[in-house]
């Protein structure tokens, strides 16, 4: 038997809301993994400073970088969920049951922006600029060295990106035009 619009429209919703669930577990399992990594594996390289050269502070600083690329994957892939259920699937919901108007679906109620916050994005940023600030302090203690050097442009140009890439990630609200 087939599906109506409604029912249809039902469906994705639970079956979407549950694969934005799983993002977020992952996403935040990421995030966990990445403090604990960059964290430990600062402290390790500072209490081992007089055995290890100094350059190896950009191993954290890197991989900070390359998890806040793929939190910042998950997060994009939370929002566009987000997106398509609320340009494409909230109508459909609207129209097929008695809702008050007054009363917003989820989507059309979290785009508002009192309903922003960026807190938990923020912080998630700022350990990696510290690890990559702790970074460019060691590496600017051996500089001349065509190693450095090499290494603190490689840095800056992939912690520009993520400083990019971050700021880029929330601005998807609406369906792309002429798809509405």
């Amino acid at each position: 038997m087939a599906m109506d619009r409604v029912e249809l429209a039902k469906f994705l919703y639970t079956e979407l809301r549950k694969e934005i669930l799983e993002a977020q577990k992952i996403r935040t399992q990421l995030i966990g993994f990445k403090i604990t990594f960059v964290s430990v594996g600062s402290g390790l390289i500072v209490a081992n400073l007089q055995s290890v050269p100094i350059e190896i502070l950009v191993v954290p600083a890197l991989a900070a970088v390359f998890f806040d690329l793929l939190i910042n994957g998950y997060s994009f892939s939370i929002k566009r969920i987000g997106v398509y259920i609320r340009c494409y699937l909230e109508p459909i919901l609207n129209k097929g049951v008695v809702w008050p108007k007054s009363i917003p679906l989820w989507e059309d109620f979290m785009i508002q922006p009192i309903f922003k916050q960026r807190l938990s994005a923020i912080g998630n940023l700022g350990i990696t600029i510290l690890s990559v600030m702790i970074a460019t302090f060691g590496l600017i203690s051996t500089l001349p060295s065509i190693r450095s050097v090499s290494l603190l442009f490689i840095m800056a140009l992939l912690t520009s990106y993520d400083v990019i890439t971050f700021y880029k990630i929330p601005r998807i609200e609406k369906a792309p035009s002429g798809q509405n």
